[in-house]
């Protein structure tokens, strides 16, 4: 099979981790009938030039973000961190399991991540205990999936999966720290409240052709880029192009459209969900 020319990438869903519209949120972003406002939780898709089918996190959308856009073959998963609204659809990846002639699906991920999965997953990932001769499997119902440790002792790692070349390096988020990545031109970080100085470095030296940086909302926050912050960060990159990704419901897509034309004199844009990328 030949390969795409270009690497591509699909948002799965653009929003934080109550997605937009909130549950009974009544104010103007929440209320609004543009699409580019109806942001699933954050999560992207890559078909890479070697044909490699890549999902980046399964957020409790998952089921309705593969069916629209029809994605049916996942090679493997990459798992950013433990949040609910980054792993809790994992259960809905039995279908591409059930698909695959083996069977089996790999998750990548880092190893203090693996241990949340299995205490919240154990009918997946401990079979041999929560199941028994008394107590066997019913229905078969459950995913396939393969936990694979990426093995992040430095602050830049360099790793091959599937001959796809991976840098990967963790950012800061909250109590916990958020897998993040560089991969032939595209930079992907998802949560985080801070770039390290020497990722920071790294990211400056590779020019990303394309950055995909969290950018929650303007005001102040604590554990999410904001504004301001993530602004700051694209002016030090200076990729050719930026998408601002997992906004909350304070910020539309309009309002930060303007707000990014008004900073940037080269491409800045909020993705929206269904939005196709190429790098």
């Amino acid at each position: 099979m030949n390969g795409l020319k270009q690497n591509n990438i699909t948002i799965l869903g653009s929003g934080t981790s109550t997605g937009t519209p909130i549950i009974g949120c009544h104010c103007k972003t929440c209320l609004s009938d543009h699409p580019y406002d109806q942001r699933l939780r954050a999560s992207i898709f890559l078909k890479t030039k070697h044909n490699h089918h890549i999902l980046v996190d399964a957020t409790p959308d998952l089921r309705f973000q593969l069916l629209r856009q029809k994605i049916f073959h996942i090679d493997f998963v990459i798992i950013s961190h433990e949040h609910a609204d980054h792993i809790h659809g994992i259960d809905d990846l039995r279908q591409i399991c059930f698909k695959k002639t083996d069977h089996e699906l790999e998750i990548y991920c880092a190893q203090f991540h693996q241990t949340h999965l299995v205490e919240r997953f154990p009918y997946i990932f401990q079979r041999d205990k929560f199941f028994s001769k008394n107590r066997p499997i019913l229905g078969g119902g459950i995913p396939i999936l393969k936990l694979k440790t990426l093995d992040l002792k430095d602050e830049i790692n360099q790793i091959e999966i599937a001959n796809e070349p991976f840098t990967f390096f963790l950012l800061p988020h909250n109590y916990t720290k958020t897998v993040c990545f560089y991969h032939d031109g595209l930079a992907y970080l998802p949560d985080c409240h801070e770039i390290t100085d020497q990722v920071l470095d790294f990211l400056t030296l590779q020019k990303p052709r394309l950055l995909i940086i969290n950018c929650l909302q303007k005001e102040d926050h604590q554990t999410h880029l904001t504004v301001e912050k993530s602004f700051a960060y694209i002016h030090k990159i200076r990729p050719e192009s930026a998408g601002l990704i997992h906004m909350n419901h304070n910020l539309s897509h309009a309002e930060l459209t303007r707000l990014a034309k008004e900073n940037f004199d080269f491409p800045v844009f909020p993705v929206y969900d269904t939005q196709n990328l190429t790098y």
